[in-house]
């Protein structure tokens, strides 16, 4: 029997240092939604970087939930529809980002 290879290791991945700022900059946004801006600034940079590196949109949005339902904040709280919408226009303007070139 055949089996397949896996291939995960062989995906480009954002770098360490851009995770660590996007884990900063999330935390920052659930503190203060009412500002995105420094967010879009993190998610143009974790972009290009995902683009620089041929990662597929898809990719970068996996890396993105990743790190959201990593954070204390997420992992704590209850799954409810506020908590829905907040990732809904992360992920917005994460996809966005991606395709503004």
């Amino acid at each position: 029997m055949m089996m397949a290879q896996d291939s995960t290791s062989n995906r480009p991945q954002l770098s360490a240092e851009s995770i660590a700022a996007l884990k900063s900059s999330l935390e920052m946004y659930l503190a203060n939604a009412s500002d995105p801006a420094p967010l879009q600034a993190m998610l143009r940079r974790i972009a290009a970087e995902a683009r620089d590196k041929k990662m597929h949109a898809e990719q970068l949005l996996v890396a993105l939930k990743d790190v959201w339902f990593a954070l204390p904040q997420i992992a704590k709280a209850a799954q409810g529809e506020q908590q829905s919408l907040l990732l809904q226009r992360v992920v917005t303007l994460c996809i966005r980002e991606y395709y503004s070139v």
